[in-house]
């Protein structure tokens, strides 16, 4: 699938800190964000150094984006 905002236009600090303080963020849960808003946003780019300076996980499912906030294993089980 082909996004047209695969590099936005201009950095934004605000949305992605709002996205990393999220209290699924404080909490080692899941973040759970609409592909359109990354690219828009934040591009996927920015959000993969994002994920990994963290630690996290990022997962491509659907039409999100799903960004685990630990690194501990993850088994698919179903």
């Amino acid at each position: 699938m082909h996004y047209p905002f695969e590099s936005p236009t201009a950095y934004n600090p605000g949305w992605r800190d709002q996205l990393f303080s999220a209290e699924a963020v404080r909490r080692q849960g899941v973040v759970r964000r609409k592909k359109g808003a990354i690219h828009r946003e934040v591009g996927l780019t920015l959000l993969r150094a994002e994920v990994q300076a963290r630690g996290f996980q990022l997962f491509d499912v659907g039409t999100d984006y799903l960004i685990v906030c630990h690194s501990r294993p993850i088994t698919r089980i179903g």
